[in-house]
């Protein structure tokens, strides 16, 4: 396996035991309207950063909560030191520990480790995908009609959020929102669900999370079919099969 994935390995490992130790006082505070950051995001994120920063010294970082920490733009980290902080609060299971690397300016490799379900998702450009060193593919269903669509909560971000809504709630089998979009990725290539909208996201949201999903045969792209970039906002990912039907869908309420 390659380094780069066992140096990632190390880092969830190390960030979900500075999670485990900081819990028991349980502390949190709002950093913006309807979001929540408590003291074991921050936890988890120094361990993480503490890592990668030992072995690869030279490499830049950028953070949920810390924000940019210098270093070279060839090796680029993106840190979700836990994705779902909410479920987390509420001691649901679906948060997740999210790291993702760019590689002059480009996706190339991401984790995401889910402690509560004890699955680790890995990807590396070009080698396929995988959950606890099992291959994994997204599934093979063809149309909207017959998918499970998830979504987000946030509706205050984006006016066109609740606009979306109704208009997949009719096409799709069934919507659902469970509140981590790392943990939506993971569904996606491993074939449990066909897609994920994303309306003002973050980075963070889907740095590691757009590897996984291409590398199990999925599709990634903005509101327009167009491969995103890090300053993306609107996001459709997918089991691929189903990603020209979202696109159409979708199209009429694209701001």
């Amino acid at each position: 396996m390659d380094e780069v994935i066992e140096i990632m390995k190390k880092a969830a490992e190390s960030a979900n035991e500075a999670i485990v130790k900081t819990s028991s006082e349980l502390m949190w505070r709002q950093k913006e309207p309807k979001e929540l950051v408590t003291n074991c995001d921050i936890a988890s994120e120094n361990a993480i950063v503490e890592i990668l920063k030992k072995e690869y010294p030279k490499s830049k970082i950028y953070s949920e909560e810390v924000g940019e920490i210098t270093g070279e733009e060839e090796m680029l980290w993106i840190l979700d030191p836990i994705g779902g902080t909410h479920n987390f609060i509420h001691k649901l299971p679906y948060y997740a520990i999210s790291i993702g690397l760019y590689k002059k300016g480009k996706p190339f490799a991401g984790l995401i480790y889910i402690p509560k379900l004890n699955e680790c998702y890995y990807a590396i450009k070009g080698e396929g995908a995988f959950l606890n060193d099992n291959k994994i593919t997204v599934s093979d269903i063809k149309t909207l009609s017959n998918s499970m669509v998830t979504y987000d909560n946030q509706f205050h971000k984006h006016e066109a959020m609740l606009k979306n809504l109704p208009i997949l709630q009719e096409k799709c089998f069934t919507l659902r929102i469970f509140g981590s979009a790392a943990v939506d990725l993971c569904n996606i290539a491993q074939g449990a669900i066909e897609s994920r909208i994303f309306h003002k996201t973050k980075l963070v949201d889907f740095a590691a999370g757009i590897v996984i999903v291409e590398e199990a045969g999925g599709k990634v792209t903005n509101f327009n079919g167009e491969e995103p970039t890090p300053k993306t906002k609107d996001i459709i990912a997918s089991n691929g099969s189903i990603h020209q039907e979202l696109l159409e869908t979708l199209e009429l309420w694209f701001l």
